[in-house]
């Protein structure tokens, strides 16, 4: 045989073994399971106002920003996105937006990273939702509780570190399905304890479960 030949074979070998592997990874594997909605936002996705912007900047299907506040002038500003379906890897829009990131930016001052909160339907997976603290320029309280959630793979994980291995796991995911982002600023709580309880009382207990 000869080397000419070899190269060629070598050459096509190659290539099929790309085409391959392309045609796997941009194979999707739709998930399974039920589905989270926030419905008080359903009203909103017609008219997002300005709000579009956020929505554009996500990537996201539709969203709504909802603001509400309580008998004892607890003030909540929520923020919802909805994603149709969307391809999980660690470089997603619903992972890289860290609100120590996004609200320094907008202002405020940051406090630090509180311990994680959890929330379950009962029968349906938990919620396990993200935690900070920040003061407002005028030193007022704000506590921000954010979830990202990907249908099938449940609450994930906010990216705030590099990790090379972990992103190049996520690109090769041939996992897809329904996703969500939900985020509540809790102004003027008395700590962290009082925050969540708010944000369990007037968000949480409006979110609800769709299955298959």
């Amino acid at each position: 045989m000869s080397i000419r030949l070899l190269a060629f074979i070598a050459i096509a070998m190659l290539l099929l073994g790309e085409i391959g592997l392309a045609i796997w990874r941009n194979a999707p594997v739709p998930a399974t399971g039920p589905i989270l909605t926030f419905p008080p936002a359903a009203a909103k996705f017609d008219n997002p106002g300005a709000f579009a912007s956020s929505i554009a900047a996500y990537g996201a299907d539709r969203g709504a920003e909802l603001h509400k506040t309580t008998p004892d002038d607890i003030r909540l500003t929520t923020f919802y996105f909805e994603w149709d379906e969307i391809r999980k890897n660690w470089s997603s829009e619903i992972t890289r937006h860290q609100p120590e990131v996004c609200n320094v930016a907008a202002g405020f001052n940051f406090v630090g990273n509180l311990e994680q909160r959890t929330f379950e339907i009962p029968g349906y997976p938990p919620l396990v939702f993200d935690a900070t603290r920040f003061t407002t320029p005028g030193g007022r309280d704000v506590h921000i509780f954010k979830l990202p959630w990907v249908q099938g793979m449940d609450s994930l994980e906010l990216l705030r570190d590099y990790d090379h291995g972990s992103r190049l796991r996520g690109a090769l995911s041939r996992h897809t399905g329904a996703a969500r982002v939900l985020q509540t600023g809790i102004h003027d709580a008395d700590d962290a304890d009082h925050a969540w309880q708010i944000f369990e009382d007037h968000v949480l207990t409006h979110l609800e479960w769709q299955d298959p």
